[in-house]
């Protein structure tokens, strides 16, 4: 297997050069960590300090090995340094230096991609989390008590209808609804909201790979928070699905704040809990979470699992639960 050396070289102000691939290359115009592939008997470290040297004309002081990954059919070996010398770039479009979480901003290579978002989310110690469809998998109980609200006033809603909608928000859902058919958003909404306690009594399931994710996270040092527009009666619903204990606070209903996009919720919890903003992440199914986030000034991370928001506006956006493991160490 061909083996590459990749490196996480920070300047004397704690930034990260990344350089970009050249017209006619592989992955053209893409950003890249420098470094080359070894020579037969040479180790990861003085590959990359040869690589840079040729490349670059970067001298470099090797902290050591930071990761290995499998890419394409070639192991990368991703090495730490320093420099306090500038590169002379003769084979790359573009070189830079930038700040973590400026990493976010460009498009790396796939090899790439994962140990850029690990470098931008290096110091996150906070999570905001989203409620509804985030944590706990309240939607099919949801749709359930909107398509009954809906028959209550002769209206047939599609369960599809009806999710569509609701991803959007509650209110939403009911203006589009009730609209159509001459019934009041307020009257749908206390409809729904009768059947949806009927639902709640029986408690809603965790979303896959949620509970050993706030458990790895919380045992790595991360604190959880809870930022939602349902009341305190989420905390009830996170007791009965076995997951309170891993929360530090909650922003509700009750605390009267704006609603997302808004960021005053985030703000309410980053000066309620004396928190760095640098240090936090909210963590969502909907782009109105993460949009709050991006308002707030915090980082972002779009939880699509349907693939539902391809244009949503975050910093990161994954598939699964699992893939923030990867993502907050």
């Amino acid at each position: 297997m061909i083996e590459v050396s990749a490196g996480i070289v920070f300047d004397r102000e704690g930034r990260i050069l990344i350089c970009q691939r050249g017209e006619g290359r592989h992955n053209a115009h893409l950003w890249e960590f420098p470094g080359g592939k070894l020579e037969p008997g040479e180790s990861p470290e003085e590959c990359l300090v040869r690589e840079l040297q040729e490349e670059l004309s970067l001298p470099v002081t090797v902290r050591g090995v930071r990761c290995t990954g499998e890419a394409q059919g070639i192991l990368f070996h991703f090495i730490d340094a320093d420099t306090g010398a500038l590169p002379v770039p003769t084979e790359h479009e573009d070189v830079k230096f930038v700040r973590p979480r400026e990493l976010l901003a460009y498009p790396f290579c796939p090899a790439d991609t994962l140990v850029a978002w690990q470098l931008a989310f290096a110091r996150v110690r906070h999570a905001f989390w989203d409620f509804d469809g985030t944590l706990l998998d309240s939607y099919p109980a949801m749709v359930r008590s909107f398509v009954a609200a809906a028959a209550d006033f002769g209206i047939a809603v599609t369960p599809a209808r009806a999710l569509s909608l609701m991803k959007e928000n509650l209110r939403y859902c009911c203006d589009i609804i009730g609209g159509a058919h001459g019934v009041s958003s307020d009257a749908l909404i206390a409809a729904f909201r009768r059947h949806e306690q009927d639902e709640l009594k029986l408690g809603l399931p965790p979303i896959a790979g949620i509970p050993e994710t706030l458990k790895t996270l919380h045992d790595a040092g991360v604190q959880h928070y809870v930022a939602t527009h349902r009341d305190l009666q989420c905390r009830e619903l996170l007791e009965k699905a076995g997951l309170a204990q891993y929360f530090s606070g909650y922003v509700t209903q009750e605390d009267g704040l704006p609603r997302k996009p808004a960021p005053d919720m985030l703000l309410h919890l980053v000066r309620k809990h004396g928190l760095n903003p640098a240090e936090c992440v909210m963590i969502g199914d909907r782009p109105l979470d993460t949009e709050a986030g991006i308002n707030a000034g915090v980082l972002s991370v779009l939880l699509d699992m349907e693939d539902r928001f391809p244009e949503g506006k975050c910093s990161v956006r994954v598939r699964n639960a699992g893939e923030l493991v990867s993502l907050i160490k």
